[in-house]
């Protein structure tokens, strides 16, 4: 159950998938499928590469032309004094003061920039499309998630649901053996004692039989939350190589690893490669930009606020040019951060090596788990034959009065245990698989 609420809390699903009302086999591609189209955690990573492309566009804008219009208006109670030569006047003062200019000045402008050469923007280019493959490798590695949780629940699923056949099967063995208890007591040929042991004995299956019921029904809940399926839809996942499920073995044991070709380490290369973009572009920001502007203003200067009498005079001005900027000293800032860049690379170029080696040690042991689940399955698979061989001749004994009862719940109890260890194994081989096909990043081949 813990494994069960694991799943559930990594992933808040929304229930919109409408299916017939007719119940119908649901294989694993199918549920998978539904898992896919119903998976929050898919749709935000999609929602993510939607908003990268407008932080891109954000940027880009940088270097579109800068428009601006600008509206002052002023009043000045005591105005600026400025200092004129005196010999302009006749005075003898060397310089005489003169206020210019009315207390109400009106001015509004227009001004227009356009960057003609920034290097630091041109190197940040290739920014974008390392941005887009790492957001593209995002929602894969979403998809590979979803594919294996949803999965790892069908199988639970159905081994749970295997596990509760062979159990009811066991139940009718033991009911029929009931009656013939029964009888026997009835006819002097039994005691009491042994058809105690019989209740006991249901007692004990039937208790087990609803610890897989409410397992059953976590289970199942769990996978229609999963895939997006109301809970009061019919649901019926099946998988129909459950009944023979060694047979595709040699597909995946002839499995090769490349841990470089996850997703994960795609992934990271990707990082180092960004993280090396922006090293790039943090240099250019200590190379001069060039920009072009144009702007216009008119001013209107009056002793009150009404700026629109007829007689008001306007005066216009105007300029055109080139801005050169010239960095030279931001305190360290850029030398700071490139260090920082420097030492994130690093630590990239760390993770990358330990996932390499991380991923070869978890195929090298998904494949050994693997072909233990295997041999043990085949052994199981001899070891039921021979349980239920016994306990059939042991029923057929006890009917005929040559053995006693606790041989023959002796032979019962060890078909249980065999058939109970046969389903499994039999999953455990199907999740053995699962864990196969992740580490070598072929999770692709369930749908």
């Amino acid at each position: 159950m813990s494994r069960i609420a694991l799943f559930l809390s990594g992933f808040a699903l929304s229930a919109t998938v409408a299916l017939g009302q007719s119940p119908h086999a649901i294989p694993l591609p199918e549920c998978i499928d539904l898992a896919l189209q119903n998976s929050a955690q898919l749709k935000k990573a999609k929602i993510d590469r939607q908003a990268l492309e407008q932080r891109l566009k954000e940027g880009r804008s940088a270097a579109l032309p800068k428009i601006n219009v600008g509206v002052n208006l002023d009043y000045y109670p005591l105005l600026p004094t400025n200092l004129v030569p005196g010999e302009l006047f006749g005075a003898r003062a060397d310089f005489l003061p003169v206020q210019f200019g009315q207390p109400w000045q009106f001015m509004t402008g227009l001004n227009i920039q356009q960057p003609l050469y920034d290097e630091a923007l041109r190197r940040a280019a290739p920014i974008a499309g390392v941005s887009r493959s790492i957001y593209d490798l995002l929602i894969e590695r979403s998809e590979e998630e979803v594919v294996f949780n949803t999965a790892t629940v069908f199988y639970q699923l159905l081994q749970t649901q295997h596990l509760m056949r062979a159990m009811d099967a066991n139940r009718n063995k033991l009911g029929a053996l009931q009656k013939i208890g029964k009888l026997q007591v009835e006819n002097g040929y039994a005691v009491p004692t042994d058809l105690k042991r019989l209740q006991v004995a249901a007692t004990n299956l039937e208790t087990q039989r609803q610890n897989l019921q409410t397992g059953i029904s976590a289970l199942h809940q769990t996978l229609q939350f999963l895939c997006g399926v109301p809970f009061d839809q019919p649901f019926e996942p099946t998988d129909t190589a459950a009944a023979l499920p060694a047979t595709d073995s040699t597909l995946y044991l002839a499995l090769q690893g490349d841990p470089n070709g996850i997703t994960e380490n795609r992934l990271l290369l990707r990082n180092i490669e960004l993280n090396k973009v922006q090293g790039r572009a943090l240099k250019a920001e200590n190379m001069p930009k060039l920009s072009a502007y144009a702007s216009g203003f008119i001013q209107n200067q009056r002793a009150n606020a009404n700026f629109f009498e007829n007689n008001g005079h306007w005066f216009g001005m105007a300029a055109v040019g080139f801005k050169f900027d010239i960095p030279v000293f931001n305190g360290f800032r850029k030398h700071h951060k490139a260090v920082q860049l420097q030492l994130e690379g690093q630590k990239l170029e760390a993770d990358r090596q330990q996932l390499l080696r991380a991923k070869t040690l978890e195929f090298r042991q998904a494949r050994e788990q693997l072909q233990n689940a295997l041999r043990t399955l085949r052994n199981n698979a001899d070891n039921i034959a021979l349980a239920r061989e016994i306990s059939d001749k042991m029923a057929l004994q006890y009917k005929e009065g040559v053995v006693s009862l606790t041989d023959l719940l002796n032979a019962q109890t060890a078909q249980i245990e065999a058939e109970t260890n046969y389903w499994q194994q039999v999953f455990n081989y199907k999740l053995a698989v699962l864990k196969l096909l992740k580490a070598a990043g072929k999770l692709d081949m369930l749908r």
